[in-house]
């Protein structure tokens, strides 16, 4: 007589086999299925993240605050007045971004000083224009510029830029010459150039500014000039 076979545990054992073939087919044919729609593919992505890497190599931002000392002058086109030079100071802040070519903005608060004398009056004699009058504005320089050291530019850097610098004219400190706020013109509009140096977390910077329209509201040209010289930290 034969002895029957139970095929119970056969079964079972079917199933797990088919079970664990599905489990390892089913990852693999995802996988490819990923790998061939658009948009999905795994080189797509090393590509994607090798560009993003590469561009944020490129891209490096810094933020900058500084103060400073300038030297003043008016450029008066007429035979009664004159002017010299005066020592103002100004501090600031700004953002910076890029390596080679690189852009910044940002604002600082500017105190220039200016003498102005008038020729009539002797030089022992008190006049309106015989001393220096100080004049508080806001200045928010637009800056592009060339680093020609931008390899090393996190240990020390060569700069030259150029500036646009809108100003706008909030009051006048006290002097003796009865200067005020409404006998300047509250918008003024400056180009400047300079050059910088950093030096680890260290820069300084000294340029020239000059100003397209007249300080003081009278028949005569008074465009004003600096010349600037500011240190400070870059983070």
């Amino acid at each position: 007589m034969k002895k029957k076979i139970n095929i119970n545990p056969l079964k079972k054992l079917s199933l797990l086999l088919i079970f664990a073939l599905f489990s390892n087919i089913m990852p693999a044919q995802m996988s490819l299925i990923n790998n061939n729609l658009p948009g999905f593919t795994v080189q797509d992505k090393e590509d994607e993240d090798g560009k993003k890497k590469k561009k944020d190599k490129k891209r490096k931002d810094e933020f900058k605050v500084f103060v400073g000392a300038n030297f003043n002058q008016l450029n008066i086109a007429d035979e009664r007045y004159y002017s010299n030079m005066g020592v103002g100071w100004d501090f600031g802040f700004s953002y910076k971004r890029g390596r080679f070519f690189y852009w910044e903005v940002g604002a600082r608060y500017n105190n220039p000083v200016y003498i102005v004398k008038d020729n009539t009056v002797p030089p022992d004699s008190s006049s309106i224009f015989d001393n220096a009058f100080g004049v508080r504005q806001i200045d928010v320089p637009i800056t592009g510029g060339i680093n020609f050291l931008s390899i090393t530019s996190r240990i020390i850097g060569l700069r030259v830029f150029v500036s646009a610098i809108p100003s706008f004219a909030i009051g006048v400190g006290d002097n003796d010459l009865g200067v005020t706020k409404d006998d300047l013109n509250s918008f003024s509009f400056y180009g400047q150039g300079g050059v910088g140096i950093d030096i680890a977390f260290f820069f300084v910077e000294a340029g020239f500014s000059y100003g397209f329209s007249n300080l003081i509201k009278t028949e005569f040209q008074s465009n004003p000039y600096q010349v600037y010289a500011n240190l400070g930290f870059r983070f």
